[in-house]
């Protein structure tokens, strides 16, 4: 189905909220594909929809706001505390058997 297509198909829908999972599954594309083609095209979205991504949005923030406190943790405890490359100033990382440190 053409961009076109979808946008017409959305646009005549009787409630579009549900349509947008209609056309992904039609186009076996994501919900969110659909949106991009939407908003691409100048298409109006429900408010619900857009609530719903931007709820979404938060909840992935805060697991990668704890992911990367882990990931640091983690890279913290590799290298005996952390330690900056003089030159980057960027955190370096150290793997193996300890060839690599320097």
């Amino acid at each position: 189905m053409t961009e076109r297509e979808i946008c017409i198909m959305y646009r005549e829908a009787r409630n579009q909220n549900t349509q947008l999972q209609v056309l992904a599954e039609l186009n076996d594309v994501s919900r969110n594909e659909i949106i991009r083609i939407l908003v691409k095209n100048g298409e109006k979205l429900p408010s619900r929809a857009i609530n719903q991504l931007y709820k979404r949005l938060d909840v992935l923030e805060a697991q990668i706001s704890e992911r990367e406190k882990e990931y640091k943790e983690i890279v913290r405890a590799l290298n005996g505390g952390e330690k900056q490359d003089r030159r980057t100033g960027k955190n370096e990382f150290y793997r193996g058997n300890g060839d690599n440190k320097p």
